[in-house]
């Protein structure tokens, strides 16, 4: 018998941020956040266990990954090996079809496809909302990918109550989000050096007297689909979180030339009369949401803009699942 699993999971688009960590060491946030899974940014991973292997190898679009590295996919095979009985070694192999460490939630889609392949490879079998905590131990965000569609992650208080629900079906409403990459590159700072100091801002306290109403309104809106009150909300609720990083001691900046210029030319097709909105997470690319029969037109004016290198349309889709095919 083979301990050997394959899952697929996507990045998905906070439209209600996790910025801040209460707890550090298990990931555990100040406040619930809302999100969409991304259809076409996507991780596929492969883990097996076996008494063969010598060693723990880990493989992340082609480059096998050393040091501090591999601390954090090890710190989940640890906890699926004790859960499952399983002292062998294993090899994790992942790749993904969008750029990583760039601001689109590569983390999430990565520690989510891991959970599960690790979790099936070692025939250990855990509940979606188990998978999702064990996500969440990896990368806080990865806790949303693990549902289909639009996700919440509830805060929680512990480690067992800390993870994602479902509000809202993939077909509840026909969103696109196209991502316009101005940036492919690594990211000078990373979410989790934004989270180490978030709590340094004079706006952090702020924020967390505000966002509970906002989360409500923002549920509203995307649960009755106003689409105009939701937008508002997501760039309002994005600004927030860059302010709150810029202002951060020491500040950190993921905006650059093309994130300005993509904002300019969103305000600029809401003054035409098109309704299309913008969210960023830690990063500078742009995330730039309108209604389905919108899209070509928002994708051309995203592409004239110089600073724009390419774009990715995404719809909701399905959270974190297994596929027959492996990456080895």
């Amino acid at each position: 018998m083979k301990y050997k699993a394959t899952a697929v999971s996507p990045a998905n688009i906070a439209f209600i941020k996790f910025w801040g960590k209460k707890n550090p060491k298990i990931n555990l946030p100040f406040n619930n956040s809302i999100s969409m899974n991304l259809s076409k940014c996507l991780t596929f991973t492969s883990v097996e266990f076996s008494p063969r292997f010598r060693s723990d190898r880990v493989y992340v679009d082609g480059k096998r990954l050393e040091g501090d590295e591999i601390f954090r996919v090890l710190s989940i095979i640890d906890i699926v090996r004790e859960k499952s009985n399983i002292s062998w070694c294993v090899k994790v192999v992942s790749k993904n079809n969008f750029p990583s460490s760039a601001g689109i939630a590569s983390s999430a889609s990565a520690f989510s496809a891991l959970a599960l392949a690790a979790c099936s490879a070692a025939k250990l079998k855990l509940s979606q909302k188990e998978i999702s905590i064990l996500a969440r131990l990896g990368s806080g965000s990865a806790s949303r990918s693990v549902i289909d569609g639009f996700a919440e992650w509830v805060k929680g208080k512990n480690n067992s109550n800390s993870y994602a629900v479902q509000i809202a079906t993939q077909g509840h409403w026909d969103l696109r989000d196209i991502v316009a990459v101005v940036e492919k590159e690594r990211k000078k700072k990373s979410s989790t050096e934004g989270h180490a100091v978030a709590l340094t801002s004079p706006f952090f306290k702020i924020r967390q007297k505000i966002i509970y109403q906002r989360i409500r309104n923002l549920k509203k809106a995307l649960l009755t689909k106003n689409f105009k009150k939701f937008g508002e909300l997501l760039e309002e609720e994005a600004i927030e979180l860059h302010i709150i990083a810029m202002t951060s001691k020491p500040p950190i900046f993921y905006w650059n030339k093309g994130t300005i210029a993509v904002i300019d030319k969103v305000m600029e097709l809401r003054e035409k009369g098109v309704l299309a909105y913008f969210t960023i997470d830690a990063g500078p690319n742009v995330h730039v949401i309108c209604k389905a029969n919108d899209t070509k037109r928002v994708k051309q004016n995203l592409v004239r803009i110089p600073n724009v290198l390419f774009t990715i349309v995404n719809n909701a889709c399905e959270g974190t699942r297994l596929i027959k095919k492996h990456l080895f």
